[in-house]
């Protein structure tokens, strides 16, 4: 009968516990919300690779820099590129203006 009214009262406890907003601390109980355990497992994973990405930083400090540099090259030919079509862009509009204004 005492076995009955434990389970009875974990069950109440975790329809309690799952229906309103409130967490009880109960050390005892083993049930943990997949939120949890996804938040937790994150929080490893980022963890691990911010230390991983620590030690590579600190074994290869001249592949970094030279990664950051053609990382530059690659973002400086890029803005080149978009400006050549602006300026390509602008001068043909002139000439339509410029065409469009002679003619009529």
């Amino acid at each position: 009968m005492q076995r009955l009214s434990e389970l009875w009262n974990r069950f109440k406890d975790v329809l309690v516990d799952t229906f309103s907003g409130s967490k009880k601390d109960n050390s005892s109980s083993s049930v943990v919300s997949a939120d949890e355990v996804e938040k937790k497992q994150r929080e490893l994973r980022d963890q691990e690779r911010k230390r991983v990405e620590e030690e590579y930083r600190e074994e290869h400090p001249d592949q970094i820099e030279q990664e950051k540099m053609v990382s530059f090259e690659n973002k400086t030919n890029r803005l080149k590129k978009r400006l050549n079509i602006a300026i390509i862009t602008v001068f043909g509009l002139v000439v339509i203006v410029f065409l469009v204004l002679f003619f009529v």
